[in-house]
């Protein structure tokens, strides 16, 4: 088959996001005509940080996007994980660890950056994206949907959800809608000139380290973004009541925050005291769906549209990229000859992927737990657990050197039925997935010849 012979798809995305443009990017990559359809008069301005493990870098090296990346991404050497009078009880080794035991680097980015990137390099390989033009009357049966503006109706070969956790989109498919978590979170900014005004906060800039305080009912992440001048600062709280999922620019009150770290130490609340607005929302996921794909195979949904997660692991982004790699090798042209294979193609993405978000879904909400348990017994018992973690890894690092130290991972066999990550087979399931060679392989089983 030579390439006049392969099949070369209309796809039109729905939204702008991290999923959104990954899929362009990735789709337009081989070689298919792709739109984006964006409702904002530009790419969102909001956001904070974003950890992007190895299963997420792996992909961004694929695509050789590394180099921009690396202009604007923090690469910490280690996690700091301390109780909330500040006593560190756990340290997590990043890079260049993650590297030796998973193949890639571990990065913070700061998600208007990611989003920036990714908006380059797809209008670089000849995507189109349209500011302001909303979607609506979308027939997944049809591969059909309408701009409102102008009333104009479009047909594709192939439709992507790709509008987030409130999705419109997702209700061409199912009646699921994203559901609350029992937490809500205040997310803020803190510029560099003013975490450097004293010592102590001036330490968490310089010291290429992310730090989570870990408390009853409450938990504190902080790291630094965009290339080391903000410092990203997360506040989780245990919410007992009901509450709608709520939205990332959704005002803050810093005297709740301030109440809430009452008991805590001096540092983190130091940290807060030099913030100046923040935004509050309530934590959400969608529940498991019957399908990402319709009937048809003309209609699919991807990212927090399809399987928005809570953040405790640290793979919302990461599990956007994994979709647009993944459905970039289930739409490779040189394997799909026919369009009437599409329908076939696309039932096999929706499970391939499904099988991998419950998996990573179950390990979150698992971590979310970890984070903020109550004083007593069980939360002792995690202590140790933690602490006879970090003693382990650190030892194995004397002893085994950077070649001993691969070596070891190598040996690691990945397990998916873990309910949380602590242990290194479920974190090599996280982290060490290679999910291009994983679509390769079950396309490699589908092809219809």
């Amino acid at each position: 088959m030579g390439p006049q012979d392969q099949l070369r798809l209309d796809i039109k995305i729905i939204g702008a996001g991290i999923a959104g443009l990954a899929c362009a990017l990735s789709l337009r990559r081989k070689g298919h005509s792709v739109t984006v359809y964006e409702s904002n008069d530009k790419l969102s301005e909001f956001g904070a940080g974003l950890q992007l493990y190895s299963n997420a870098t792996r992909v961004i090296y694929h695509w050789g996007l590394q180099d921009d990346f690396l202009k604007v991404v923090n690469q910490p050497k280690v996690n700091h994980v301390r109780r909330y009078s500040n006593e560190v009880i756990r340290e997590v080794a990043h890079n260049p660890v993650t590297e030796w035991e998973y193949g890639f680097p571990q990065w913070v980015i700061y998600r208007p950056d990611l989003q920036a990137l990714l908006a380059k390099a797809a209008l670089d390989a000849g995507v189109v994206i349209r500011f302001g033009c909303a979607v609506s009357d979308i027939d997944a049966e049809e591969g059909t949907m309408s701009i409102p503006g102008d009333g104009t109706k479009l047909t594709a070969d192939l439709i992507i959800g790709a509008d987030g956790i409130r999705s419109r989109s997702r209700k061409t498919l199912t009646d699921i809608e994203a559901r609350a978590f029992s937490e809500d979170a205040f997310r803020a900014l803190i510029p560099k000139e003013k975490m450097l005004q004293d010592p102590e906060t001036a330490d968490l800039m310089v010291g290429l380290q992310s730090v989570a305080w870990v408390g009853p009912g409450r938990a504190v992440l902080g790291y630094p973004v965009a290339g080391g001048e903000r410092y990203n600062i997360l506040l989780c709280v245990v919410r007992p009541s009901e509450a709608e999922v709520g939205k990332w620019n959704q005002p803050g009150d810093l005297d709740e925050v301030r109440q809430h770290l009452t008991k805590w130490c001096p540092l983190v609340r130091k940290c807060w005291s030099l913030v100046d607005s923040c935004a509050k929302w309530t934590l959400g996921d969608v529940p498991p769906i019957p399908s990402y794909v319709s009937k048809s195979g003309k209609f699919v949904l991807v990212g927090d549209a399809a399987h928005a997660i809570v953040p405790h692991a640290g793979q919302g982004a990461a599990q956007a990229l994994e979709d647009a790699a993944a459905l970039a090798e289930f739409l490779d042209p040189t394997t799909l000859r026919e369009s009437r294979h599409l329908a076939q193609r696309m039932r096999a993405f929706s499970s391939f992927r499904q099988a991998r978000m419950e998996n990573i879904r179950r390990m979150a909400f698992g971590n979310a737990r970890l984070f903020t348990m109550e004083n007593g017994p069980e939360q002792e018992k995690r202590d140790q657990i933690w602490g006879a973690m970090t003693a382990a890894w650190k030892k194995e690092l004397a002893e085994l050197g950077e070649e001993g130290y691969r070596a070891r991972a190598k040996g690691v066999v990945p397990d998916q039925d873990l309910k949380d990550m602590r242990t290194p087979a479920a974190r090599m399931y996280a982290y060490g997935y290679d999910v291009i060679t994983e679509a390769k392989r079950v396309v490699g089983s589908t092809i219809v010849n």
